[in-house]
């Protein structure tokens, strides 16, 4: 089936920044190395994003997002029924998929979020069938969002039952991590007969999300130097980091109270903060009214400059939190410090210790004190710090973005065989 593969990739994709959309990021890349020819993405348009949130359009990441693919950006555009009161963006994604199937001769649909994904990628394939009688395989993968926000808050209004049809629907049923497809079955059970439920334990596999693990063990001297001049780092300083999104159940105000402690005891640390979010104006404010010295907030960064700060780092900390029906359920920021060779502190929520490893030091979430302790750890040489530098390295080469596409091609070809 590869040489006849064509594949198109609904989901979110760059600027939005989230794990997900570089999953489909990274599966393009795969995908374009395997076969030699751009596949397809369906997407949103930029201006359908909250620029204050999960937001980054740098030209590297720009220039990144369109090599690899063929990109289609959705709005819901102006010549919409104005007695239609929903669902033009909807069929907007439909429509640019059914063209696609007909013009490019599309035979995989491939989703990140079943929510609304999983069903454009459905309606699409039920016009092949219908209308051009061509197959194409469904491949749908829940995350985090899907389970605990799509299904988990609407396990009364019928609209997790509608999403859960979605997934079922699919020829494919793939999972970002163990921890999500535990939770998918645990409200699986919750909505839909034991049969059923029996059939997504059974079928759906835990695929984690590829990336691009030897980039980070890269090292750009001109780059390192760079980012020191332009954050104003001193050379003499061993800079604890986090960086990813500024959101609450992200835990930063926790290393912010947590890095006061170590202060009094290793005052030669500096710890620098990367990535924007709803968080920011609250943590930046907190740093100037507990009076905290020697924090850096970096604000958007480029891919590059994210890989320099993390190489800098002695340790980089995540200290992530369950915040209402938020939690975290892989942790690529995990995957691409280990994969820079910087040891991690993280905590044991959702998914992030199938991305952290054993190898990791984990803190209680929510506890800055634990979290300085544990800090501390490593700055006494109370842990083998190489070790676990080594160990970080080895355990990310499972994420690898090809490994992980290789796999999801094995998965298309056994299920081309049966249909």
């Amino acid at each position: 089936m590869l040489k006849d593969m064509k594949v198109c990739t609904i989901s979110k994709y760059p600027p939005y920044m989230s794990g997900h959309s570089f999953e489909a990021l990274y599966q393009g890349k795969a995908l374009l190395e395997m076969t030699g020819e751009k596949h397809y993405e369906v997407t949103y348009d930029q201006s359908v994003y909250d620029k204050a949130t999960n937001y980054n359009n740098s030209p590297e990441l720009m220039s990144e997002a369109e090599q690899y693919l063929n990109v289609y950006r959705m709005f819901a555009g102006e010549r919409g029924n104005v007695k239609v009161l929903d669902g033009a963006l909807v069929k907007a994604f439909v429509g640019q998929v059914i063209n696609l199937i007909i013009e490019k001769d599309i035979n995989v649909l491939s989703t990140f979020y079943l929510d609304p994904h999983a069903y454009i990628a459905n309606q699409a394939k039920l016009y092949a069938q219908v209308v051009l009688g061509k197959k194409v395989i469904t491949a749908h993968k829940a995350v985090g969002s899907d389970v605990l926000n799509s299904i988990a808050n609407h396990r009364t209004d019928g609209e997790g039952k509608f999403l859960l049809l979605q997934l079922l629907s699919g020829d494919i049923m793939l999972a970002v991590s163990l921890f999500t497809k535990e939770k998918i079955i645990e409200y699986a059970q919750d909505l839909l007969p034991p049969h059923l439920v029996e059939k997504i334990a059974l079928e759906m596999k835990v695929l984690y999300a590829p990336f691009n693990n030897t980039y980070f063990l890269e090292r750009d001297e001109e780059q390192l130097y760079s980012f020191k001049k332009k954050f104003k780092i001193p050379e003499d300083r061993k800079i604890i980091s986090y960086i990813g999104r500024l959101f609450p159940e992200k835990g930063v105000e926790d290393l912010l109270a947590a890095f006061i402690i170590m202060k009094q005891y290793h005052p030669d640390t500096l710890l620098v903060i990367g990535g924007h979010g709803i968080s920011l104006d609250d943590l930046q404010e907190y740093v100037q009214e507990q009076n905290i010295p020697d924090v850096i907030f970096t604000g958007t960064v480029s891919n590059s400059e994210k890989r320099a700060l993390m190489q800098l780092s002695y340790v980089g900390v995540i200290p992530t939190k369950p915040v209402l029906n938020f939690v975290e359920t892989l942790c690529i920021s995990a995957l691409e410090y280990q994969a820079a060779a910087v040891p991690l502190i993280t905590t044991r929520v959702g998914g992030v210790p199938e991305a952290a490893g054993s190898h990791s030091l984990y803190s209680k979430h929510s506890s800055p004190v634990d979290l300085a302790e544990k800090i501390a750890l490593m700055f006494d040489d109370k842990v083998d710090r190489q070790a676990m530098i080594h160990s970080g390295i080895e355990h990310v080469k499972q994420f690898n973005y090809y490994t992980i596409t290789r796999t999801f091609v094995q998965y298309l070809e056994e299920c081309d065989r049966f249909l």
